[in-house]
């Protein structure tokens, strides 16, 4: 039994129920029906959906202490965005800018950082500089072995809590690492051909998310830097050019995402086909080249 108690000046539910009172509660459950409403069952299996992949170790690794947060709560993406500020400073200042000292802080969700524009290995060669700047197969297997320990099912579980984290408290950290997750897992060509399992998950929970989220959100993010149109135009085109076993299982979790999209947004998400005859195929004197 977990007891709380409201707090009318705070607006929050504080741990102040005495050991008493909690025994006194666990020992008369029963008597609590009666101020009960009927649990919403019709709601349940599109909560699981939502939070299959979400479990009680991760909820306290990330949630700020007592999983209490609001929108104001930090993260360290905020630390992101101020080292970018001071640099920026620096370029047009034309000296030195000091570091900001962050304030320590209780109120943070304790997110891995994902960066996906540095995707490339250590010392790499051009050629890998250029094929590992575009496909983020490389730093997908780094980042689950650095803080997952190679389990997807954690990042997806990720991608799950982030959406929550948007939907229930409208938390900037919460989108930025949804993105950031989602970018990381459809950046890939080459981890498709190790095996569907990830990026089923992952189309399927991002199903899911488009279905509850309000249509108005939904709309934003679409148009929010064009983000997700391009990560999934993106992985639509990468799928369509790969030979991979799993090919079918994957294109029919994208139809289902194409059909919400054009159901709920009214965005229509291209064909692999459709996408590559308007890219066109880079040829000749136009073609990449690699750089020594």
């Amino acid at each position: 039994v977990v007891a709380r108690r409201w707090c009318k000046d705070t607006e929050q539910l504080v741990d102040s129920v005495n050991k008493e009172d909690v025994e006194r509660i666990r020992l008369g459950l029963r008597d609590l029906d009666s101020g009960l409403g009927a649990y919403p069952l019709d709601l349940m299996e599109r909560w699981r959906a939502l939070t299959c992949f979400i479990t009680s170790d991760m909820l306290e690794r990330i949630l700020p202490a007592g999983g209490e947060f609001s929108s104001a709560t930090g993260s360290v993406y905020e630390d992101e965005e101020m080292e970018a500020a001071r640099r920026m400073l620096e370029q047009q200042a034309g000296t030195s800018v000091p570091t900001a000292e962050m304030a320590e802080s209780l109120d943070r969700f304790s997110f891995p950082h994902i960066d996906v524009r540095h995707s490339v290995p250590p010392n790499a060669d051009p050629s890998l500089v250029c094929r590992y700047g575009v496909d983020k197969s490389w730093l997908l297997q780094t980042t689950l072995a650095k803080y997952w320990n190679g389990d997807a099912r954690s990042l997806v579980g990720e991608f799950q809590l982030a959406f929550l984290i948007i939907l229930v408290g409208q938390n900037f950290a919460g989108l930025e690492h949804w993105k950031r997750l989602l970018h990381l897992a459809l950046g890939c060509i080459e981890a498709l051909e190790d095996g569907a399992f990830m990026f089923v998950s992952m189309l399927k929970t991002l199903n899911n998310q488009l279905n509850e989220c309000p249509k108005e959100f939904g709309t934003s993010v679409l148009d929010q830097d064009n983000f997700l149109a391009q990560i999934l135009t993106t992985f639509v085109l990468n799928l369509y050019e790969s030979e991979i076993q799993d090919k079918r299982t994957l294109e029919d979790e994208v139809q289902r995402v194409r059909d919400t999209l054009a159901e709920r947004f009214q965005w229509v998400l291209p064909s692999g086909s459709q996408i590559q005859d308007e890219a066109g195929v880079e040829e000749g004197e136009y073609a990449p080249q690699i750089v020594d």
